[in-house]
């Protein structure tokens, strides 16, 4: 019996629409195979081998993304050694991150060519598969599941969506109980699944701080990938799962082949690989330090000494401090001739008598 048209949406021709149609076409051949050497579940194997050979094919790729995004998580706590000691200096810590994984020989973007690479093979493997199922070629069974077309058969004939799932008639999903729970096992396995690969590949590597957000999100991806796997066929999620199995195991061996980069001799054990800063210079003359006072006499003080041991006095008596303040004497001198300008007249006053009195007053005066 024909499936029913459109079990997945598609938008039509796209420039991954060679690579979906060649895909599909090897998913024919591998089922063609299978089919004519008995093999049960054809298509449910098809879909595993065709995953294996794509993942077979792009190993090149994928080793060289995985050594490189590998060396680079090696790198990470030289890097945090960076980012501490030039927390202050962006360029500088830019410069020193460059010389680091120059040194090591590790280009961080040289992961990004092949993961890219990857990205329209994968795309193109699963407009194959949403092909096929719209073909109605997905129609066998699996193991215990009833149809590698459902549940999104039943659902396209009943709405779309989650319509094979709720809302329950009798108690029960419309599907049945037994052909929902055959069908909810798959996306479950999924998801668990995906939880595991990611502790797996991320170990017990120690997160960067401020992406806790980008950690919240690759927390809730595989809750994300559940609920898409309810929503299309279950040969897709068989691709899934596969797809995820193989990446983990692809992962982890490779990684167990990657040694830690190897650094010169310059970068030192004790500074934790990180180049020594270099020597800043002020633009701003310091000013000099004041001069120490010397310890021993000052000067002229040992000369002094040598002349009263000379002069047998024992010590050269001070020069004797002016007595009064300065100016005094120009004081007394003044006053003096003051004295002198006044007695002129008097004894000019006092006739012949007093004329040997005044002159030796002049005289007492002048030899003051």
């Amino acid at each position: 019996a024909a499936a029913p048209a459109q079990l997945v949406p598609t938008s039509g021709p796209g420039p991954f629409t060679p690579i979906a149609n060649l895909l599909e076409t090897f998913l024919k051949l591998i089922d063609s195979g299978l089919e004519a050497a008995h093999v049960p579940y054809s298509y449910g194997f098809a879909i595993i081998l065709l995953t294996i050979i794509v993942k077979g094919v792009t190993f090149p790729l994928s080793k060289a993304s995985i050594e490189s995004s590998t060396k680079t998580q090696m790198l990470q706590p030289r890097v945090r050694e960076l980012q501490e000691q030039f927390k202050n200096d962006p360029e500088q810590l830019q410069l020193a991150t460059a010389r680091l994984y120059k040194e090591a020989q590790v280009n961080p973007l040289a992961g990004c060519l092949p993961t890219f690479a990857t990205i329209p093979v994968f795309i193109g493997l699963y407009r194959a598969l949403t092909n096929a199922a719209n073909e109605g070629l997905l129609t066998d069974g699996f193991f215990w599941l009833p149809s590698l077309s459902g549940p999104t058969s039943f659902a396209v004939k009943s709405g779309g969506g989650l319509s094979w799932l709720f809302p329950f008639q009798d108690g029960a999903p419309p599907i049945g109980w037994h052909d929902a729970s055959c069908y909810l096992a798959l996306p479950v396995v999924l998801v668990l699944s995906q939880f595991a690969s990611q502790k797996i590949l991320q170990g017990d590597t120690p997160q960067p701080e401020g992406q806790e957000s980008t950690q919240a999100i690759l927390k809730l991806l595989p809750l994300m990938i559940g609920w898409f796997s309810l929503n299309v066929p279950s040969g897709l999620t068989l691709y899934w799962f596969t797809n995820n199995i193989l990446t983990v195991s692809q992962t982890v061996l490779l990684k167990r082949g990657i040694k830690a980069p190897e650094l010169s001799s310059d970068w030192g054990a004790a500074a934790g690989g990180a180049p020594a800063a270099p020597k800043r210079v002020s633009a701003v003359k310091e000013r000099p330090a004041p001069r120490a006072e010397p310890s021993g006499p000052r000067p002229g003080e040992r000369f002094r000494a040598l002349k009263a041991k000379e002069l047998g006095t024992g010590a050269m008596e001070a020069p004797a401090a002016p007595a009064g303040p300065r100016g005094g004497k120009f004081q007394q001198l003044k006053t003096e001739e003051t004295a002198r300008a006044e007695a002129q007249p008097e004894a000019a006053a006092g006739g012949p008598e007093g004329g040997g009195e005044g002159s030796a007053a002049a005289a007492a005066a002048a030899a003051a």
